[in-house]
């Protein structure tokens, strides 16, 4: 099976890295904190502590870190030791400016480069349903066919790097969207003594059902497990609301949303808790 280096190994990073092991790949592992990586080599991946190594005769490279910033960092190491012809997969959820600056970075030094954020959290990519958005270089997809349908159960492409990370911003900031009106109508009804329960059996009737379904229970969960990081959240909306500024939609609703997210993200230790904890945030402002 092909080489695959994995940089980046949080909590989607790691999951995913593991199921392309398990699948059959030879998966060689980076993280900037090594530790956080180690464990994986209970699962048949080989982590090293240095990122030349990892991409050291790699045909894709796949990418899962945090922000433009992190993303960048770690492409122009990996692009400086990359084989030629590599295939460069960006997994991160990152600005389309950002997108499509690495992808002509990539082509310059003779790299394949498609952006393909993910949607779906760790559980979806352990068992290998998660949805792409690919844009980039197209005439590769067919190439790394089985590495798609191990993570995948459908990958869309939408064109460009650009546009790839575009949809996928797009889309979170529906996801947080119904999630904050719910954490909000939650703490509208509790203050006027109607309990969270009553309100969700209303609710489950109505075409908003699905809504309820996700975030109910997670919502109002004393503890929840961490999927996604609140301070993730902020940066994603942080994200949308620059790429649109950059064609010269102001965007408000986002703009509320990222403000909200970042507040929440700098209160306590919220920022590393899963981002549903903003309905203790809300229920905190009074």
């Amino acid at each position: 099976m092909q080489k695959v280096a994995f940089l980046g190994t949080g909590l989607m990073g790691f999951n995913m890295a593991r199921r392309l092991a398990e699948r059959g790949f030879t998966v060689v592992a980076w993280n900037r904190t090594y530790s956080k990586a180690k464990p994986l080599e209970l699962y048949g991946v080989k982590v090293v502590e240095d990122l030349p190594r990892a991409v050291e005769g790699a045909r894709v490279i796949s990418v899962m870190v945090s922000d433009d910033n992190a993303s960048e960092t770690v492409l122009v190491e990996a692009f400086k030791h990359a084989s030629e012809g590599a295939v460069v997969l960006n997994h991160s959820t990152v600005t389309p400016m950002h997108s499509g600056k690495m992808y002509l970075s990539a082509r310059e030094r003779k790299l394949s480069y498609i952006a393909l954020p993910v949607m779906g959290g760790p559980a979806d990519a352990l068992r290998g349903e998660l949805v792409g958005i690919a844009g980039g270089d197209r005439e590769v997809l067919d190439e790394i066919k089985g590495y798609q349908e191990s993570l995948f159960k459908k990958v869309f492409y939408v064109n460009s790097a650009e546009e790839a990370s575009a949809v996928k911003l797009a889309l979170n900031s529906i996801y947080f969207s119904a999630m904050i009106g719910l954490a909000e109508a939650l703490v509208l009804v509790e203050a006027w003594g109607v309990t969270p329960q009553k309100f969700l059996d209303v609710a489950s009737e109505l075409w908003i059902r699905p809504i309820i379904e996700r975030y109910g229970s997670r919502l109002l969960a004393e503890n929840y497990p961490v999927s996604f990081k609140l301070r993730l959240a902020a940066k994603d909306m942080s994200y949308a609301l620059s790429s649109g500024s950059e064609k010269g939609f102001p965007l408000p609703h986002i703009a509320t949303m990222a403000q909200t997210l970042l507040i929440a993200s700098q209160s306590g230790r919220l920022g590393e808790e899963d981002y549903t904890r903003i309905y203790r945030f809300l229920k905190g402002l009074r």
